[in-house]
C-alpha cells in the first residue's frame, strides 16, 4: 500500500522555497527538494514537471503571502512606516530568492507574467496607500516608487544585514520626502 503523506504539496513548497532562498535557482535541483522533504524524487515530480515550475509556484506562494501582509497594513489604516517595515521585512525573507526573481536570468512567459502580476499588485498597494495616507505623487514617480522599493529593499537587505531597522528607517524618510 503507497504511503500518504500529510500535506505534501506544502512541505514541497516550503522546502523548495528554503532551498531557493538559500542557495539561489542554478544551485537547487529537483533531488534536493526530495531529499528535503523525505520523499523520492518520482513522487515530487508527480506534483511538479520540473524545477522551474516549482521555482515559481513556490516564489508566487511567498509572494501571495508578502501581499496579503502588506493589504492588511492598508485595511488597518497603519502608517506608511509601518507598511515599508513589513514589505522590507518580508524581502528579507525572500533571501536569494528574490534576486533570483528580479534578475533576468530566468526568462520565460511564465517569468515574464508573474513579474508583470507581481508589478500590479505593487501598483495596487502604492494607490491604496496613496489614497489612505493623501500621498499625491505623479503616476511616473509612483512606478519609480515601486521599483525603488523592490530593489533597494533588496540591495539594502543584502549589504547591510545587521541594520534592519537603519534600511527601514532611511526607506522611509526617502518616501517621506515624497508628500
Amino acid at each position: 500500500m503507497p504511503k500518504i503523506l500529510d500535506n505534501i504539496e506544502e512541505r514541497i513548497n516550503i522546502s523548495a522555497f528554503n532551498l531557493f532562498a538559500d542557495n539561489g535557482y542554478n544551485n537547487v535541483t529537483m533531488k534536493m527538494v526530495a531529499q528535503e522533504v523525505g520523499i523520492s524524487v518520482g513522487t515530487l515530480y508527480n506534483y511538479y514537471s520540473d524545477k522551474q515550475e516549482l521555482f515559481l509556484k513556490s516564489f508566487k506562494l511567498s509572494f501571495d503571502q508578502i501581499f496579503f501582509s502588506l493589504n492588511n497594513i492598508i485595511e488597518k489604516e497603519k502608517t506608511a512606516h509601518e507598511f515599508v517595515e513589513v514589505l522590507y521585512n518580508e524581502i528579507v525573507r525572500l533571501r536569494i530568492f528574490g534576486r533570483e526573481f528580479l534578475s533576468n536570468k530566468i526568462d520565460n512567459k511564465l517569468i515574464s507574467d508573474l513579474k508583470s502580476h507581481i508589478f500590479m499588485l505593487m501598483r495596487f498597494l502604492v494607490y491604496s496607500a496613496e489614497e489612505k495616507n493623501n500621498l499625491d505623487i505623479s503616476d511616473k514617480d509612483k512606478e519609480r516608487l515601486i521599483r525603488l522599493l523592490i530593489l533597494s529593499m533588496h540591495d539594502f537587505a543584502q549589504e547591510f544585514p545587521d541594520d534592519n531597522e537603519g534600511n527601514i528607517n532611511f526607506i522611509y524618510q526617502l518616501i517621506d520626502k515624497l508628500k
